[in-house]
């Protein structure tokens, strides 16, 4: 079985991409980032950048959603 990697949520605030992205790593979760290094130009380019994009293992979406909701600082 292939693992598909999707976009799990999109964040205007680098901060909290990287926190959530940390407590994923920290869980086990194999995940990244996209989009950090544009974020920042964003009011200088077209509205076709979308922010700062979180990627996951498609197959492990439910569990995240489990973790995350457990965390009520996030």
């Amino acid at each position: 079985m292939e693992d598909k990697i999707i976009v799990y949520k999109t964040y205007e605030n680098p901060i909290e991409a990287n926190i959530i992205m940390t407590r994923l790593k920290d869980a086990g979760f194999s995940c990244f980032l996209s989009g950090e290094n544009t974020a920042g130009l964003r009011p200088l380019l077209d509205s076709s950048i979308s922010g700062i994009q979180l990627h996951v293992f498609e197959n492990e979406v439910r569990a995240i959603d489990q973790l995350l909701a457990e965390d009520v600082d996030l």
